[in-house]
C-alpha cells in the first residue's frame, strides 16, 4: 500500500524499473549443456502441444459424430 500513497500524492515522482528477462538467455551458436537443454525443452513442448491440439480436434470429431447419430 506504500506504493498508492506514494503514487496518489504525486504520480509522477513513482520512479518505473524494468526488468530486463533477455538477460540470462544463452547465445544459440555457443554449445552448452545448457543451450541444449532449452533448445530440447522447446521442442519438447511444441511436438507435445501439436499432439494435444490434434487429439482435441479428434474429441471434437468423436463428439460431434455422437451427437448427429444420437
Amino acid at each position: 500500500m506504500e506504493w498508492y500513497k506514494v503514487w496518489r500524492s504525486n504520480p509522477k515522482k513513482v520512479k518505473h524499473t524494468t526488468i530486463d528477462v533477455m538477460k540470462d538467455d544463452v547465445d544459440p551458436s555457443e554449445v552448452s549443456i545448457e543451450n541444449a537443454y532449452k533448445t530440447r525443452w522447446i521442442w519438447y513442448h511444441t511436438i507435445l502441444a501439436i499432439g494435444i491440439f490434434f487429439t482435441n480436434i479428434v474429441l471434437i470429431a468423436i463428439l460431434l459424430l455422437l451427437a448427429i447419430k444420437l
